[in-house]
């Protein structure tokens, strides 16, 4: 008994550790009526700022993925042209969409992510961990093709990456095409685990199967308050005092195991959508539930710590080809429509999410002047 004691309590502390990190990102699928999919997701990072561009990517660019020491791997053209958030100006990739709405999302898993050893002589079927998101976003259109690929070569963590960045990147991927299906890709103990994304949500570690376990200590959660009815005892009052008793017992924390069953509730219960346009607005209330304001979460001592924040935020429109975004600095919502880009370039071009870093408040003072 004290020995399945201990090991509850190492489990807990573990995911206690985990889930404090810096890095906590919050990414989900929503429908239409018409099963036309919208993606949403945040980046929370507190170690630096991410200093994030957008970067569109033709088509036919070649690349070469580093593997760390020198090493080079697998050599590729781009089939189809994308766009995709950076982080310090490198090529990094953390979010993107492709010509054929296809979008990535890679997500941090701290402490659960190992990837696949190194070996000598497979060099041209081996990528890193980062370059594996270009990997898809050039080369694929649709889930079926990739869970056919990713079996085919070897994904390996790079530590040269790490020291550019300045952090560790272990990293799980989320993945949607313009049907509608979406996957999980995590590499755990040096083994590829694909998962499909019915319930169309993901956070950060631990990993897919064990966020599935854990819903099921929630099936008690529901959008509707209990009735009046007789609700009390010898005259006291027992009825609740209004909507929202149903969810009582949601986690409102902001770890990944709370953060992942409240994104599942809020898609799970969102009204029927008309169309893309009505999910777009429905993706964005979505997201604001998961921002976290500076200084909320703090990762260190009180003398010296990281903050976790809220640096962007993406929606997906995979329908129609359109990347929208907005930044902590300015939340004004922006947009790239992918249908009306120029992939046949022959460079990479990158902009800075925000023009400037200040709010775009539109003054409607003079709108009251007779």
């Amino acid at each position: 008994m004290k020995k399945a004691f201990a090991e509850l309590l190492s489990i807990a502390v573990l995911i206690s550790v985990l889930t404090s990190s810096v890095q906590a990102c919050t990414s989900f699928i929503i429908k239409t009526k018409d099963g036309s999919p919208v993606y949403g997701r945040t980046l929370e990072w507190g170690a630096f700022d991410t200093k994030s561009d957008l970067v569109l990517v033709p088509r036919k660019i070649t690349f070469t993925s580093e593997l760390g020491g020198g090493k080079q791997g697998m050599t590729w053209k781009n089939k189809y042209g994308y766009v995709a958030i950076n982080a310090l100006k490198l090529p990094y990739y953390l979010d993107g969409m492709n010509e054929t709405g296809l979008t990535i999302g890679a997500l941090y898993l701290s402490g659960f992510a190992k990837y696949q050893p190194f070996k000598a002589g497979e060099e041209s079927s081996t990528v890193n961990s980062i370059d594996l998101i270009v990997y898809i976003l050039g080369q694929f259109k649709a889930v079926d093709e990739i869970k056919a690929a990713l079996p085919k070569i070897r994904v390996v963590y790079n530590e040269d990456i790490d020291k550019a960045a300045g952090a560790p990147m272990p990293l799980h991927y989320v993945v949607t095409d313009s049907a509608g299906n979406s996957m999980v890709i995590e590499y755990v103990d040096s083994k590829l685990n694909i998962y499909d994304n019915k319930i169309g949500v993901m956070t950060n570690s631990p990993t897919y199967d064990w966020h599935l376990l854990n819903l099921r200590n929630y099936t008690q959660l529901t959008s509707f308050a209990p009735g009046p009815g007789d609700r009390g005892i010898d005259g006291v009052n027992f009825t609740p005092f209004g909507g929202g008793a149903g969810m009582t017992g949601l986690p409102g924390d902001y770890s990944s195991p709370s953060r992942f069953i409240r994104a599942f509730f809020y898609t799970q219960t969102s009204l029927p959508l008309e169309d893309v346009d009505a999910a777009v607005n429905q993706a964005s209330r979505i997201l604001d539930n998961f921002d976290y304001p500076k200084g909320f979460e703090r990762t260190g001592t009180p003398d010296k710590y990281s903050l976790g924040y809220t640096q962007w935020s993406i929606i997906g429109d995979i329908k129609n080809k359109r990347y929208y975004w907005w930044t902590e600095w300015n939340r004004q919502m922006q947009m790239v429509d992918l249908s009306k880009l120029n992939f046949d370039g022959g460079k990479v071009i990158a902009i800075p999410l925000d023009r400037v870093r200040a709010e775009n408040i539109d003054d409607r003072t003079k709108d009251f002047s007779q």
